[in-house]
């Protein structure tokens, strides 16, 4: 790079046939690490070397062909990024608009990757490919399928990596190599891979906490540690690195999946340790802070996943009121919303003085309904999972 600042002065030269030898063999070094606007400069500079040479025509078509890409790469970056905020989007809202817009980004990403044979580009499409089939609920059932041709993908981009490990945006990417690896395997069901990773994750978590580029690596991997949580039941592993994020961790208010998914992840973390009023708490907190209902799908996760702590630790008025809120919401699009429909009701059954064991038994029916439901973009609540002794706390009223 240092040469590449240097290289408008060869033009002033005193030698000539120097210069050119000079920006032949940059030519080559540009090439091999695919630096497109970089190279502009160096094709620029041997056409005006060769303009009284057939070369001068030779160099001109170079540079106008390293012009058309330069602008490609940078569009795929742009749509990258795009991409991955739409993403975000999306899955605190669910609406049809959101995922067209997404649909509609990762094919103009991939017809860019397809007009050139570019390694940038190629790691640009495959990370915001594999998001895509790890993130969205419709696809995560047929990972299983396409797990070697996933981890075949980001085999090559960590070769890449270590390649060309003097470029500034593969050194300051490589670290979503092992989420890219556990986040595959972790959806596939290959729990002792997806485990191998985690391991690694945890290694360069210190990290990857502050860089705040970096959050959208860090939050999807937090959501697929949920997963992960609720194949393995393991509740030591689920919560065992939240006091360095709750510290280290910097997101922007205006980040708003980061901080919806953010807040979750540590709700989630307390509701597992029975610690049932301090999620109550993180979620009134982030709710407080947001306007959540322009984001539906994450407005109602929230305030029934705050609705179930409040059923649990007895408080009834709180448990009603947030109840009340959002049939009145929701008023309107009853079939939409069916599966929500049920939970409310599986809390007022909760809450109901009737016999205990008919109440559980009805509470138990309740939930059995509600997973049926609970299928397809208005999937909610896929985190939580009740058992026995839950269900009987709910419906206990001596709370303790």
């Amino acid at each position: 790079m240092d040469e590449v600042t240097r290289v408008p002065a060869q033009l002033y030269g005193t030698n000539r046939e120097f210069a050119i030898r000079a920006l032949t063999d940059l030519e080559k070094q540009l090439l091999e690490y695919d630096l497109s606007s970089e190279l502009i400069i160096v094709y620029k500079t041997l056409a005006q070397l060769n303009l009284y040479t057939e070369d001068y025509s030779h160099y001109m078509k170079l540079h106008d062909k390293h012009v058309a890409y330069s602008l490609a790469v940078a569009k795929a970056e742009n749509i990258f990024y795009r991409f991955i905020h739409q993403l975000g989007l999306y899955l605190i809202n669910r609406s049809e608009k959101d995922f067209d817009d997404l649909v509609m980004m990762k094919r103009e990403l991939s017809n860019i990757s397809e007009m050139y044979d570019s390694r940038r580009l190629f790691v640009y499409y495959s990370i915001a490919n594999i998001y895509y089939q790890c993130s969205l609920p419709e696809k995560k059932e047929g990972i299983k399928a396409k797990e070697s041709e996933l981890t075949d993908s980001i085999k090559k981009i960590e070769g890449i990596f270590e390649k060309y490990n003097q470029d500034t945006f593969y050194q300051n990417i490589r670290f979503i190599i092992p989420y890219l690896y556990f986040s595959v395997y972790q959806q596939s069901g290959n729990q002792l891979q997806a485990d191998i990773y985690y391991q690694q994750l945890k290694a360069s978590l210190p990290e990857i906490c502050n860089r705040h580029f970096h959050n959208y690596i860090l939050i999807h991997m937090l959501n697929t540690k949920i997963d992960k949580y609720l194949t393995d039941r393991n509740e030591s592993t689920l919560a065992e690195l939240n006091s360095l994020l709750t510290t280290k961790t910097e997101i922007d208010l205006n980040e708003v999946f980061h901080q919806i998914s953010f807040a979750k992840f540590i709700a989630v973390t307390h509701f597992y340790k029975k610690e049932y009023n301090e999620a109550a708490k993180v979620i009134n907190k982030l709710r407080n802070n947001f306007p959540l209902k322009k984001y539906t799908l994450a407005d109602v996760e929230c305030r029934l996943f705050q609705a179930l702590q409040y059923c649990i630790m007895g408080e009834d008025g709180l448990c009603n009121q947030i109840i009340a809120s959002l049939r009145r919401q929701l008023a309107d699009q009853e079939q939409e919303w069916i599966a929500a429909f049920t939970f409310m009701k599986m809390l007022k059954n909760a809450l109901k003085a009737v016999d205990l064991r008919k109440k559980i038994k009805r509470v138990q029916a309740l939930w059995d309904q509600f997973q049926q439901e609970n299928k397809g973009k208005h999937a909610i609540l896929q985190f939580v999972r009740m058992d026995d002794s839950i269900i009987r706390k709910m419906c206990n009223p001596i709370k303790g």
